[in-house]
């Protein structure tokens, strides 16, 4: 039997309509880049907001019915892929790291017992082509001795309002 987000996903492929979740909040996907998305660094992000397609479309399917998931995941995402895009500057690889660390920040308020698997499994995704993990290498190579500092107001970390999102 199909677990039900493969089931959702194999419905909104054949209908290349907008995926509905639980909650009735309407996810409008991009559609799958398929190869293309993978033969450069930056991918395709035909919406332009900041997340690949192949990686909005794996935030969507994955984690239909959290909208506080999904907005966590977006913020990551959006920090990652800068993270990589700006691997060969120094002072942005610190910066876009800044930025990766709230998001995880952000993950330990919204659902602490799984942030660390929400983070390493968004980066699985991400980092899945050889030159986005050469890229990922040179950023974290840049960044050797360096240290970030932790909050201690997780919820301020969040890109969003986490409170006023019912899942």
């Amino acid at each position: 039997m199909l677990k039900p987000h493969v089931l959702m996903f194999a419905i909104v492929l054949m209908l290349g309509a907008p995926l509905f979740s639980q909650a009735g909040d309407s996810l409008s996907l991009p559609p799958d880049p398929g190869e293309a998305g993978k033969a450069t660094l930056e991918g395709i992000d035909s919406d332009g907001d900041g997340v690949r397609d192949d990686v909005q479309r794996w935030i969507a399917l994955t984690y239909p019915n959290s909208k506080k998931t999904r907005a966590a995941l977006t913020q990551d995402a959006k920090a990652i892929q800068q993270y990589l895009l700006d691997s060969a500057d120094p002072i942005k690889t610190f910066n876009n790291v800044l930025q990766m660390d709230k998001a995880i920040e952000c993950y330990f308020y919204i659902d602490p017992a799984n942030a660390y698997s929400l983070s390493h499994n968004l980066e699985a995704i991400i980092l899945d082509t050889s030159i986005r993990v050469r890229a990922s290498f040179q950023a974290d190579h840049s960044l050797s001795g360096k240290m970030v500092p932790s909050r201690q107001n997780k919820k301020q970390s969040c890109a969003f309002d986490p409170d006023v999102m019912p899942n």
